[in-house]
């Protein structure tokens, strides 16, 4: 659910003592969309070549997800967002990262979302803090309509954002 390149995780499997060409990490994340496992997003601030290589990776299922995570409730969420929003939205869902970091992003819609599990909870005002700024940033370069944080349990709304 990080924005990736076929080439890092190529290094990343690279490092565990097995070769493996970039090729094949392409191959094998097209196989998986293609067998209805996994999805991506693109990032609507990159360049052309970025988009086709840099992105944001999706299962289709939370099911298929929460066998890779050990209290990964905040992945989980992120996944469902991207879930519903894909399905809502189709191809034109991407995400925001250029100097800012978005989760979700609708362009034409001008709707930006953001998922983190809590904001509100004790030691959290970091997460708040980020999550706020980055929409806040966004909005500067796009004038957003709307502008949305979802969290597992908290609701409320915050001025000027």
């Amino acid at each position: 659910m990080q924005p990736i390149s076929y080439n890092r995780v190529a290094n990343l499997i690279r490092s565990t003592g097995t070769n493996i060409a970039v090729s094949s990490v392409s191959d094998y994340v097209r196989y998986a969309q293609e067998a209805c496992m996994l999805f991506s997003l693109e990032n609507y601030a990159s360049k052309f070549v970025e988009k086709e290589t840099v992105k944001k990776h999706y299962f289709v299922d939370n099911g298929l997800l929460s066998i890779f995570l050990f209290n990964g409730d905040t992945a989980l969420l992120e996944n469902l967002c991207a879930i519903h929003l894909r399905k809502r939205y189709g191809e034109e869902l991407c995400y925001y990262n250029k100097n800012v970091e978005v989760d979700f992003l609708i362009a034409e819609e001008g709707y930006a979302i953001q998922a983190s599990y809590s904001i509100y909870g004790e030691g959290m005002q970091d997460t708040f803090e980020r999550e706020t700024k980055a929409l806040k940033q966004l909005d500067t370069f796009l004038s957003l309509k709307r502008m949305v944080i979802v969290t597992n349990d908290e609701e409320g709304t915050v001025l000027g954002c």
